[in-house]
């Protein structure tokens, strides 16, 4: 159990930009290298992706845009990398990652498919009669063509500390947006109107004609690990331990602490982390300590844990997204792209 994102604040990290400024060099061209060879798939493809290692909100975001075709009549599938997934393979596809199982669990009748060449997965889901493809953290999978790169920033933590790794938290050097198709800034609710004004300014003069929206993150309810459901205003003042292994528990937390819970712990784990039988009873046994009246996680986490005797009353809190601003930008960019390929 480690705190994220406290290793760019580190003394040791100024010691790592020569090896960031060799990462940085070494994407941009690899970038520059596939780009000029992408292969295409014959139905229109949106990207869902970032710039910097960790949690955006991608994955709310995409089931947002799911539902949004699927209203407009669309038949979307959603392809993805499957990092951290066992048995990748087209006969063990099922078994998936977190973020597989969690929009197999809000999403049951959209396919999901998983493998690391997007390509021939994409063809796989096209041909099995998907007509959009959703390409899940696809901004640096740039050996599939995209029609619309729908790239996320956080407000809360937006460029990853401004380095590459390993000094930073970027995966590219900040130059490569310019290849966005439209910038998606995420949980707008989270910070102070006037960081978020700075950012978007920030955004919209360095990479000019770039639309920006902005994008919330809503409680919807309260899902026991058996399956009972409250609505958010539920645990109101109650005294929980909270735990989470996403890419950005900040995130998190302040969700918790805006819902009015008192936060007596929050225990991290490593983004994508597979809980074991040890996890759970020293779980169980910091809440026994603690007091606390509840045990709370992200459903990102609930996929991966099952019921249980020592999980009776454990939690999670299952969120929306939804464009908060610049819904005619949004459906500018997404309904004129599938247009365009139906003309």
């Amino acid at each position: 159990m480690v705190p994220l994102r406290s290793f760019p604040a580190s003394r040791f990290s100024r010691l790592l930009v020569p090896s960031s400024w060799l990462y940085g060099g070494v994407a941009l061209a690899r970038r520059q290298w596939w780009t000029s060879r992408a292969r295409r798939l014959e139905r229109p493809v949106v990207s869902v992706g970032n710039v910097t290692c960790g949690g955006t909100g991608k994955t709310p975001a995409v089931e947002m845009i799911i539902r949004d075709l699927l209203r407009w009549g669309y038949k979307p599938a959603i392809v993805s990398r499957g990092y951290g997934a066992k048995g990748l393979t087209e006969g063990e596809a099922l078994q998936g990652n977190d973020e597989f199982h969690l929009l197999r669990s809000n999403l049951p009748d959209v396919p999901h498919y998983q493998g690391p060449d997007r390509y021939s997965t994409g063809r796989r889901a096209i041909q099995a009669g998907a007509n959009v493809i959703v390409l899940d953290d696809g901004f640096q999978h740039v050996k599939l063509h995209r029609d619309l790169d729908l790239v996320l920033v956080d407000a809360i933590e937006p460029f990853g500390h401004g380095r590459v790794l390993p000094a930073g938290f970027l995966r590219e050097p900040l130059r490569v947006l310019s290849r966005a198709g439209l910038f998606a800034v995420t949980r707008c609710e989270k910070v102070d109107p006037r960081k978020l004004s700075t950012l978007a300014a920030y955004l919209r003069n360095r990479f000019p004609g770039k639309p920006v929206i902005y994008l919330d993150t809503k409680p919807v309810e309260w899902v026991a690990l058996s399956g009972e459901k409250d609505p958010p205003q539920s645990t109101r003042g109650r005294r929980v331990l909270a735990f989470c292994g996403i890419g950005n528990p900040e995130a998190f937390r302040r969700q918790l602490v805006d819902l009015g819970l008192k936060l007596e712990r929050l225990v991290c784990f490593r983004d994508h982390h597979r809980y074991t039988d040890s996890d759970i009873r020293a779980l169980h046994s910091r809440a026994r300590e603690l007091g606390v009246e509840e045990v709370v996680m992200t459903q990102k986490d609930a996929v991966k844990i099952e019921s249980s005797q020592l999980t009776v009353g454990w939690k999670y809190l299952r969120v929306e997204c939804r464009v908060l601003r610049g819904q005619d930008a949004y459906n500018d960019a997404l309904r004129g792209l599938l247009e365009k390929h139906a003309s």
